[in-house]
């Protein structure tokens, strides 16, 4: 019987190994790097504009607004992905804690896409948990009942309406053209000569520099396909007015955490990865056993007598998940580790950040292990709570513990979710 149990639990990992390598092909092929060559550009035209409208982005803080048409999702997803890499790119390279961040989707109107409640998200120290918040603000998909087409003047007039008397704001608007399209016959565009857009064009300054489409920047979509492109419009208001920064922008994004490269994956194969490593861990747990390990502090008598720190230093070891740290080589009061959710966005260079194969814990950088004097200090982060009747500082000595993470996660829409979780962390000399 409990071979049948092993051989339907491997079918079922299997199965869900299946499930993320066809979801992988799905996924459009951008090209990360060139991708960041067009953000360098688009970014370096948001600066001349500010500019030129009496601002300094590297003195004053900024809003900025994209706004993505999405008439042509559906038919073209690659160039929607690259318009989201970009957007992604110019906000985690450029802004800094206090800046304001926010995503619209458009069409003939702009329409409440799912993100559009998180507007404006906030940044933050961290700008690798900014990464993985901002996704949630971009559009995935057309309006619907989507009859394609966009009305690129209609957007200018609704978006600067909704941000009068913002003059720290900053619209982007991301578009297959910045010519407006009407998508049926029965459809109508704003035009140039409204009251609406002329009225908008009386505090803000639509930024031109093609005089075919009405584009002020035009990206790349492939580095091999010159002519697939697609525009960014810039508009800003007549007088940029944005709070001081604290110092200049180049100094402070030199000090905060920077975003690790991104593997283009969507959030949600992330999701998949964290089930089926979960399933193995699980499979291979019942294909062994389990040595006894100490619950709590590390005077529980599971553990039998202590074992004394040999004499002249020993070289400690922690491990926690599937990685090791050496403690030795972290000074007191500096950073050991630092322990997320499943899905936490580390990219391919995970340096001190575990990722935990624990599904029922959210996408948050939970828990942090700090080197002391006497031994290592855990820190619950982002409102969690630490159980498990741990020692406030854990010796350095030859232990398993088991802390308990505890709380409630955020959700857009829901009620927050509660959570709990065991961890192990394993102290070798």
């Amino acid at each position: 019987m409990k071979r049948r149990n092993i051989g339907l639990e491997i079918g079922a990992v299997l199965l869900l190994s299946g499930s993320l390598a066809g979801a992988q092909s799905a996924a459009p092929p951008v090209d990360q790097a060139y991708l960041q060559q067009q953000s360098n550009q688009l970014y370096s035209a948001i600066e001349q504009a500010v500019k030129s409208a009496g601002g300094d982005l590297n003195q004053q803080h900024l809003h900025l607004v994209f706004a993505f048409s999405t008439g042509h999702f559906a038919k073209d997803p690659l160039m929607a992905e690259a318009a989201r890499e970009v957007a992604s790119n110019v906000a985690a390279a450029h802004l800094v804690s206090g800046d304001q961040l926010s995503g619209y989707a458009w069409e003939m109107n702009v329409w409440p896409h799912k993100g559009s409640a998180l507007n404006p998200l906030t940044v933050g120290v961290d700008r690798s948990a900014m990464r993985a918040s901002f996704q949630d603000l971009w559009p995935r998909s057309p309006q619907a009942g989507s009859n394609g087409g966009h009305d690129t003047e209609a957007v200018i007039s609704q978006l600067t309406d909704r941000l009068k008397g913002k003059q720290d704001a900053v619209i982007v608007l991301l578009t297959n053209s910045a010519a407006s399209v009407a998508g049926t016959r029965d459809q109508r565009t704003l035009g140039e000569n409204s009251a609406p857009y002329r009225a908008a064009l009386a505090n803000w300054t639509r930024v031109r520099t093609s005089n075919t489409t009405g584009a002020s920047v035009q990206l790349g979509v492939m580095p091999d396909r010159p002519e697939r492109t697609f525009d960014a419009v810039i508009v800003v208001p007549k007088a940029f007015n944005g709070a001081a920064l604290g110092s200049n922008r180049t100094a402070l994004l030199s000090e905060q955490v920077q975003a690790p490269v991104r593997s283009g994956l969507p959030w949600w194969l992330w999701v998949v990865a964290a089930a089926v490593l979960t399933a193995l861990a699980l499979l291979l747990i019942r294909m062994r056993n389990n040595r006894p390990a100490v619950t709590g502090s590390a005077d529980s008598q599971s553990m039998g007598p202590p074992v004394r720190t040999p004499k002249g230093g020993s070289a400690w070891k922690l491990k926690v998940g599937d990685r090791s740290f050496q403690v030795n080589d972290v000074k007191p009061g500096e950073v050991l580790c630092v322990l997320c959710g499943p899905g936490y966005p580390v990219g391919s260079s995970a340096g001190q950040y575990v990722v935990l194969n624990a599904p029922e814990l959210p996408s948050l950088k939970l828990l942090t292990v700090t080197r002391e004097k006497q031994g290592l200090k855990l820190t619950p982060e982002s409102d969690a709570a630490l159980g498990g009747d741990l020692p406030a500082v854990l010796p350095l000595r030859n232990a398993e513990y088991r802390a308990r993470l505890s709380g409630r996660a955020s959700r857009q829409n829901l009620p927050p979710k509660p959570y709990q979780s065991e961890i192990v962390l394993t102290l070798e000399s």
